[in-house]
């Protein structure tokens, strides 16, 4: 299933934690980042790399709308938001 990036945070348990505010909705997503390793599970501070938090498609719109309190919105590619 090919997943969209709807956010970027300084570290990964940022990007978790906010995902897991759509745990009630139902709605899946997954944390990515390059730190995987680097400085251990116990690390809780910003990552030199930061993670992004991607949702299903179909869901791109309803997660945007959920964490638009909490998340500023990612730049289009063209430059608006």
């Amino acid at each position: 299933m090919k997943y969209e990036e709807i956010a970027w945070f300084s570290s990964r348990i940022e990007a978790e934690t906010i995902g897991h505010a759509l745990d009630q909705y139902e709605i899946p997503f997954l944390v990515q980042s390059g730190d995987t390793g680097m400085f251990g599970p116990g690390m809780i501070g910003r990552s030199p790399v930061g993670a992004s938090l991607l949702v299903p498609p179909q869901h791109v719109e309803e997660a945007r709308e959920l964490l638009n309190c909490v998340v500023r919105p990612l730049e289009s590619e063209n430059g608006e938001d």
